[in-house]
């Protein structure tokens, strides 16, 4: 009874102090109005005043960039499957598969989706990341409705309670990650300030090269920009005159550091499926249809539609210069 009465005392305490945090910001008029207002300007406000009067939003003078940091690291805070043995549940149910397990692709997109969310948050700080930061946030918006129309779609797990719990996790995250990235839209980039509301019309281009976003490095622009033979790292040939026969076995052998590594592709037809989580890979073939790489799984064939990608890299960017088909792993 004693320990029934101790537990009562603590739920009552922890509702009070929870209360008291969201009335933080409810009590102070110009607190409310800023949360109100900006809030006002995401497709999703109330959960965003929610979010924000629950994380004791404190300054008059907060910012975009400070409202945007709260909202980013809720999100993350709540970048997690439904419970934890989500993994040890969807191996029982779904069993031994040759193709990757649909559980295991819904958290590689969560893994995806809070990294990019981290790097979101990082870059709140650095001025002329503005472009950056909304790439990201567009990235983990993709990879959150990714992961809930698997679940939507019965692909992710047979059993209706746990598909249900992550569709709704997923909704939940998709609304917060957008409100962010609402919000990011109204920041000024020029000069960078924290305190700045009004909306930027810069060019995101880079002056030097308007030909390019300016992801695009130096080094790059010259792969793209090539009408002479490009010195690739290795070379792959079904006829063996290269350094590999296949794709898959040039893109293994790539450092995992992150560098530029080209991977040229010569003429053919190459029948076999791209799995990979290296970034900084380039492949190079020697024309839009002379080096094709093709596979054939399909939802209809028994595979599920996230393993039925040809190229399972998660983001990449296809770019074509005047003589190659060029392929980025970012």
């Amino acid at each position: 009874m004693i320990m029934i009465m101790m537990r009562m005392v603590e739920i009552f305490l922890v509702f009070w102090a929870l209360m008291g945090i969201c009335a933080l910001g409810a009590t102070n008029p110009q607190i409310r109005h800023i949360v109100e207002e900006d809030c006002s300007l995401t497709r999703y406000p109330s959960i965003c005043v929610q979010t924000l009067n629950m994380a004791g939003l404190s300054s008059s003078s907060a910012g975009y960039t400070d409202i945007i940091s709260v909202l980013l690291n809720k999100t993350i805070s709540e970048s997690k499957l439904p419970n934890t043995t989500h993994s040890t549940i969807l191996t029982s149910q779904l069993g031994v598969q040759s193709s990757p397990q649909p559980g295991e692709y819904c958290e590689t997109l969560m893994n995806l989706s809070e990294k990019r969310l981290q790097q979101s948050l990082t870059a709140l700080n650095n001025k002329n990341k503005v472009e950056d930061i909304q790439t990201w946030l567009s990235a983990a918006l993709t990879f959150q409705e990714a992961c809930k129309d698997s679940a939507e779609e019965g692909q992710v797990v047979p059993n209706d309670v746990v598909r249900s719990d992550i569709a709704k996790k997923m909704s939940y995250l998709y609304e917060l990650s957008s409100n962010a990235l609402a919000l990011t839209n109204r920041i000024q980039t020029t000069p960078f300030d924290t305190k700045s509301r009004g909306l930027s019309d810069q060019n995101y281009k880079d002056e030097s090269s308007p030909d390019f976003p300016k992801w695009i490095s130096r080094k790059d622009r010259k792969l793209l920009q090539a009408t002479t033979t490009v010195n690739a790292d290795v070379v792959v040939a079904q006829d063996g005159s290269g350094n590999y026969k296949t794709v898959s076995e040039a893109i293994e052998a790539a450092p995992s550091s992150g560098g530029r590594f080209v991977i040229h592709v010569k003429i053919g037809v190459y029948k076999e499926k791209i799995k990979t989580n290296k970034d900084g890979i380039t492949l190079i073939g020697d024309g839009k249809y002379s080096s094709v790489i093709v596979w054939s799984d399909s939802v209809a064939g028994g595979t599920t539609m996230p393993a039925t990608a040809t190229f399972s890299k998660l983001l990449l960017h296809h770019l074509y210069s005047a003589k190659y088909s060029i392929l980025f792993f970012l």
